[in-house]
């Protein structure tokens, strides 16, 4: 019931693409899609950061350094 949602107040707050949230009504433009594979390469790379750099690089996809207890169950 929690998969793909994402906050009105969201950078990001498509489930679907990166479409930042001031670019919502503009349909002209197509973006990159919100894929596992590609969110997991993001994480990667941010682990290899240092903390500052990391937040940076996480936030520029709508992402945060969150530890999710339920995927450990």
């Amino acid at each position: 019931m929690m998969a793909l949602t994402r906050g009105v107040n969201a950078s990001f707050p498509c489930p679907i693409c990166l479409v930042p949230k001031e670019e919502i009504p503009n349909l002209a433009v197509e973006y990159t899609l919100h894929t596992t594979e590609r969110m997991q390469a993001v994480w990667n790379q941010a682990s290899e950061l240092n903390m500052t750099d990391s937040e940076d690089l996480l936030r520029s996809y709508g992402l945060w350094d969150v530890k999710v207890i339920l995927i450990s169950l």
